[in-house]
């Protein structure tokens, strides 16, 4: 019923379309962030609106534009910073589109526009909170059949909660290159390549607060070998915080075996991690991994933890009963990579504070979750994890955390 609005045309070769996104999710927390305080238990609403038109006037030029407005309801203690948005310009960017060869598309772009790559590890349009992510930024866009190299200089948009009123971090600066290519060799496979550059006067770590200039170089290689799905990530990150120097690194891995002939296609997974904590708080430099612009539903739906200083183990089981339908089983193991480092939430905030006489181990969690793909519009999905916390977090006078939530999305 809403193909209609896909495409209007217009004299010429021009034409317009329109499409939305509404997103009703109920959640709920038992000592969220695994704190006792009895205000650390709530259930609330969150609602989310989406609205964009699409103007293509010629092949050379298209002007993009998205309206956003993020509800919450209900929670102790008021939203969280990407709960509420009562309306604002989420995306508001123009393309100039040239051809430089017979396959090959140059984009510049140029203004207010979201940023997704890879698996999110580093940067993330952040689905999974009740506000997406922007940036304002100026970007370059190459494509050449399955070759594309993005290049970009940006500053994040920061979520205020009134009327029009979002603008970008001040003085905050994220540049870099992007870089996907395929593997001859392989088919089915490919390789990212990118390097990533942050400046922040206000970075905030266990080591405390100060001026960061990250450098990030990774490489991620990815895709599908017969049954086989992979997708392994390598980064390495250097420069400078406050007076010391910045030395940080993550691995991830995350490979799945489908059995396709047996009833519901299970999938067979295991995801494994690591990045790197700080070694002392008392000295200078920085062993801490910044996941700069992660998606926030990281580990779970849950969103409990920030990828910083950990070592994770996730086996999981997935299942298809129907073509609509899809299920998930998992448990996620998790310990500090290094003791002198403590973990941290969503955003960067820490949690609990490191301690090197404090445990390794943090918990384990068991994830489930479940959606069902009504039709191309309608989607109904559902989460649900227990962390069972281990002897750091008990240490730190805390408990085991429950999440649940239940949420439809509706799209035209």
């Amino acid at each position: 019923m809403f193909d209609w609005v896909k495409y209007i045309p217009f004299d010429g070769a021009g034409y317009l379309s329109f499409g939305g996104e509404v997103r009703e999710r109920f959640e709920t927390y038992r000592n969220e962030e695994f704190s006792p305080n009895p205000n650390a238990d709530n259930a609330y609403l969150l609602q989310r609106y989406l609205f964009h038109a699409n103007y293509h006037p010629a092949e050379w030029l298209r002007v993009f534009g998205e309206l956003q407005s993020s509800l919450e309801g209900g929670r102790p203690g008021g939203p969280r910073p990407t709960d509420r948005d009562a309306i604002d310009i989420h995306q508001l960017f123009a393309d100039l589109v040239g051809k430089v060869s017979q396959d090959g598309q140059l984009t510049l772009r140029v203004g207010r526009q979201e940023m997704s790559y890879g698996w999110e590890r580093l940067i993330a349009a952040r689905e999974g909170p009740n506000n997406r992510r922007a940036f304002d930024e100026v970007r370059l866009l190459y494509k050449q059949n399955a070759v594309s190299v993005d290049a970009w200089f940006s500053s994040p948009v920061e979520v205020d909660q009134g009327q029009f009123d979002d603008q970008n971090v001040r003085d905050v600066w994220f540049w870099g290159v992007y870089a996907t290519v395929p593997c001859p060799s392989l088919p089915g496979m490919q390789l990212d390549l990118y390097y990533l550059g942050l400046s922040n006067p206000h970075a905030v770590f266990n080591q405390g607060a100060g001026r960061e200039e990250a450098h990030t170089v990774g490489s991620r290689f990815f895709g599908t070998l017969g049954r086989w799905d992979v997708n392994d990530e390598a980064i390495y990150q250097f420069g400078q915080f406050g007076s010391g120097a910045v030395n940080a690194w993550s691995v991830a891995i995350d490979h799945g075996f489908t059995l396709k002939n047996l009833w519901s296609r299970p999938r067979l997974g295991l995801r494994a991690a690591i990045a790197s904590g700080d070694s002392s708080a008392s000295d200078a430099d920085l062993q801490t991994f910044n996941p700069l612009f992660v998606r926030g539903n990281y580990f779970s739906e849950a969103g409990l933890l920030n990828p910083q200083n950990f070592i994770d183990l996730f086996p999981s089981l997935r299942i298809n009963p129907d073509p609509k339908l899809t299920a998930e089983l998992g448990v996620d193991i998790h310990w500090r990579e290094n003791l002198g480092d403590g973990i941290y939430q969503p955003g960067g905030a820490v949690i609990f504070r490191g301690n090197p006489n404090f445990a390794r181990f943090v918990g384990t969690e068991l994830v489930l979750g479940a959606a069902w793909q009504v039709n191309r519009h309608i989607r109904f999905s559902g989460a649900y994890s227990h962390f069972f916390a281990g002897q750091f977090i008990h240490q730190s006078n805390g408990e085991d955390a429950d999440f649940g939530a239940l949420w439809l999305t509706f799209k035209f």
